[in-house]
């Protein structure tokens, strides 16, 4: 091989390398664009914000106060420093939940959950409103990718009621993805803190 063929050889490489961050780059945009369109609230925090600073707006924003906002996470109650409830069904003044997710579907603008974020609730007994706390390396392409990665990452101890949170979308009434409890208003806060 001369010294050209190695040149072309290693540009060919610096394309293959290019045109794989275009595919995680466009995996964001894509989920992006499917999750807004469907009328979640998309939310990246840039190193000016952080997490804590984002909630604290929207709990400003819709007027809660802290009985308003819980969650079902230590970690997220001791972070947040928000209430920690056991039972979603005992909270009446509950308006919104924040949970983490487990991985944001690209294809589709939909969130991957299992029973590791929520517990043994079920989607129509969460409240109307979701904050979902999650990082840049949480997409995936579609469910399948999703469940595989899931597989590995929980091969000893894998969670149960996995399932996808739908968007309500507000624009399209008629929607029957976003029909009844099932679907939720959410705002998605990606950060990489």
């Amino acid at each position: 091989m001369g010294f050209w063929d190695l040149f072309q050889k290693k540009k060919t490489d610096d394309t293959n390398d290019e045109s794989h961050d275009n595919d995680e780059a466009s995996e964001e945009l894509v989920f992006a664009k499917n999750f807004t369109e469907a009328g979640g609230k998309f939310i990246y925090i840039d190193k000016g914000d952080s997490v804590i600073d984002t909630f604290t707006k929207i709990k400003e924003e819709n007027q809660w106060d802290k009985n308003n906002v819980k969650c079902l996470s230590p970690a997220l109650s001791k972070n947040l420093g928000i209430k920690k409830t056991n039972d979603i069904a005992e909270n009446d003044d509950l308006k919104a939940l924040v949970i983490e997710c487990e991985y944001l579907l690209s294809n589709t603008g939909r969130i991957l959950i299992s029973s590791n974020q929520i517990k043994n609730n079920k989607i129509d007994s969460l409240p109307d409103i979701l904050i979902v706390i999650a990082t840049s390396n949480q997409f995936v392409g579609d469910v399948s990718e999703g469940m595989t990665k899931l597989k590995s990452k929980y091969s000893k101890k894998f969670p149960m009621n996995i399932t996808t949170i739908n968007v309500k979308n507000k624009f399209i009434e008629d929607d029957f993805l976003s029909y009844g409890k099932n679907a939720k208003d959410i705002y998605l806060i990606i950060s990489d803190e």
